[in-house]
């Protein structure tokens, strides 16, 4: 039987400067019930911000908006150099640990897209680390005339991309028609985060950056396009429900396993990555 979900948080938000050709909407799930989703931001950048650095224990991804001036360049210390075009995406499945780099490929121009990361169970924390890129044509979509659903990651309307992450989760970049509706299955975990126009759901306006959460009751959710349509993106998921033991750019089960992690950092077992001298 399908029942609606409802909202339990609607929450307006906006851009705001991180650092020196970065800004960004943050979103955590010590802040919002989104895990397995840990980080999901929004973000700005026309400058190389970070520098080589590393990742334990959580898959990193980004995910290029289509509307993008910019591509991005990601390099880790196993070999990998990817572009990331606009409406393409990079997968960091860290595991048990790499360091990576990621700038955009113009300095100057602004790139526009996500940085998630995803939560592993702590059978999955050290895994093997793993690249994955898709091209934006090797991302799915479907397409009616209601809307438009790009399947950055797991299933919708039995489609799905040929990549996989050891978290399994759904996430879809929405373009909904003004005066059209979608209606999404969902899990036990879902959100959405508005980029553009408006739209309601279950009685609530959305306003773009708000992020949207919804009751853990209920296994479907049903999106209204505004005047202008409304571009989201949807993610859904089971949570773990396991410990977190946060440290920085690594993400373990316990206190132990971070101080294992940090040691095996600091014996170079994460390979080594020199600062970019393109």
């Amino acid at each position: 039987m399908k029942t609606n979900k409802q909202i339990i948080n609607n929450t307006k938000l906006s851009f705001k400067p991180a650092f020196p050709g970065l800004k960004g909407v943050d979103m955590f799930a010590s802040q919002y019930p989104i895990e397995p989703f840990l980080v999901f931001t929004e973000y700005l950048m026309d400058r190389p911000v970070f520098g080589p650095h590393p990742h334990a224990g959580v898959s990193v991804m980004t995910y290029m908006l289509p509307d993008s001036q910019n591509s991005f360049i990601n390099r880790d210390s196993f070999g990998d150099m990817s572009e990331v075009e606009p409406g393409g995406l990079h997968i960091s499945q860290a595991g048990k640990g790499l360091q990576h780099d990621e700038f955009p490929k113009v300095t100057g121009v602004e790139a526009h897209g996500f940085q998630i990361w995803i939560n592993h169970a702590d059978k999955d924390r050290l895994v093997t680390p793993k690249a994955i890129h898709a091209k934006p044509s090797e991302v799915p979509e479907v397409i009616t005339d209601d809307y438009k659903v790009r399947i950055v990651h797991g299933e919708f309307n039995h489609q799905r991309p040929q990549y996989q992450m050891v978290t399994n989760v759904n996430l879809f970049h929405v373009f909904l028609n003004a005066g059209k509706s979608i209606t999404l299955d969902a899990q036990e975990m879902a959100f959405i985060y508005s980029l553009n126009g408006t739209g309601d759901a279950d009685g609530q306006k959305i306003l773009a950056q708000s992020m949207v959460n919804f009751s853990t009751e209920g296994n479907q959710i049903v999106v209204n396009g505004g005047e202008n349509g409304l571009e989201f993106m949807f993610g859904t998921g089971v949570p773990l429900n396991e410990q977190i033991t946060y440290g920085g750019p690594f993400v373990m089960t316990t206190p132990e396993q971070m101080a294992d992690t940090k040691r095996r950092y600091g014996r170079g077992e994460m390979g080594e990555l020199l600062p970019f001298r393109g």
